[in-house]
């Protein structure tokens, strides 16, 4: 086992990892800007859950602040926000991290965002200089991805039910309904029934087959169900007849997220709905109602946001990678006083 790094030089790979984000944002034109950490509402998502501070609750990302922020005119920019997600806990979780956000007002290829991590992944790994960072990135659209993995077809539309019956045979990939979401509308069932399969898939299929991966992978396309806030588009990447695909990128190194991206939706009513449709999912698994952001919203249709594409990466995974780690742990500052 090998031993984790000692104090002096968990400081000195911050240090250089902080040097290098901000220089290779800097070089880009990219300004720093700094949010909010205690907000009155965060982006709505079923599975990540807000810290509740006076009244309001805690940022789990920079994003909808950083977007006021391009709506508003201030154009690229970035930040090194410290976030945190209730429960989050484990060799490659914190309830505490850092996340490196980008936003990129006037872009509308969301290639750009693999060019950019490919780029800040170099930089830091080059800046902490334990490791050589990746020589190779591959793309793939994640349905693609999936019958690479598993040799499973599908378009990436189906309803839940086509999703089950796609299924069928295939038990370590089914995903688990819970009963409690069967009386929910045909948007919640969906939203409920291809988080469950992509948590499924991703566990029994995508790690073991990234963690064998030489180089980094870049995953795009996302099936609508699953395109968060991101814009909803004819296929750009993939080269394929299927229909509209969720223009959404997530990159991995060495088998492990690194960060998640968008071409960010302009559209508030379609904005809403989605929070709507993610808020009657929590409700429907018992979780607590969170707070609509409203404010975001309104400005959304009011200022509007320009073509946009914006990127979220987890600095402490990519600090643990450039050491040599994938342990969070091993890279942490080691304060007794902490709640990590």
């Amino acid at each position: 086992m090998t031993q984790a790094p000692g104090l002096a030089a968990r400081i000195a790979a911050w240090d250089a990892a902080f040097a290098a984000v901000r220089g290779f944002f800097r070089a880009r034109g990219l300004l720093e800007v700094s949010t909010p950490v205690r907000l009155s509402a965060v982006a709505i998502e079923p599975y990540i859950e807000p810290v509740a501070a006076d009244g309001g609750v805690l940022a789990t990302s920079p994003e909808l602040p950083m977007k006021q922020l391009v709506m508003a005119g201030s154009g690229p920019i970035f930040q090194v926000a410290h976030v945190l997600r209730a429960s989050e806990r484990g060799a490659r979780h914190a309830e505490e991290f850092h996340l490196i956000e980008w936003y990129r007002p006037g872009v509308a290829d969301p290639a750009v965002l693999c060019s950019d991590v490919e780029g800040l992944v170099a930089a830091v790994f080059e800046a902490v200089g334990h490791h050589a960072p990746p020589s190779t990135w591959r793309t793939f659209g994640l349905v693609d991805l999936i019958a690479e993995t598993t040799g499973l077809s599908l378009r990436g539309d189906e309803s839940a039910s086509a999703l089950y019956g796609a299924l069928a045979g295939r038990p370590a990939l089914q995903p688990i309904l819970l009963e409690e979401t069967r009386a929910a509308s045909p948007e919640v069932v969906d939203l409920a029934a291809w988080s469950s399969f992509f948590s499924h898939w991703s566990d029994t299929a995508l790690d073991p087959w990234l963690a064998a991966q030489p180089g980094g992978v870049h995953v795009v396309e996302f099936p609508p169900a699953l395109a968060a806030l991101s814009r909803i588009t004819a296929p750009l990447v993939t080269r394929s007849t299927r229909g509209p695909v969720a223009q959404r990128v997530e990159s991995h190194v060495g088998g492990l997220e690194l960060s998640n991206g968008y071409l960010e939706l302009r559209d508030a009513i379609e904005q809403r709905r989605r929070f709507e449709t993610v808020q009657a999912l929590r409700s429907s698994l018992g979780q607590a109602p969170l707070p609509m952001p409203e404010t975001f919203i309104d400005e959304l249709s009011t200022r509007g946001l320009p073509d946009t594409v914006g990127c979220a990466l987890g600095l402490d995974r990519l600090v643990a990678l450039a050491m040599g780690s994938t342990t969070l742990s091993d890279i942490a500052l080691p304060l007794s006083w902490s709640l990590r």
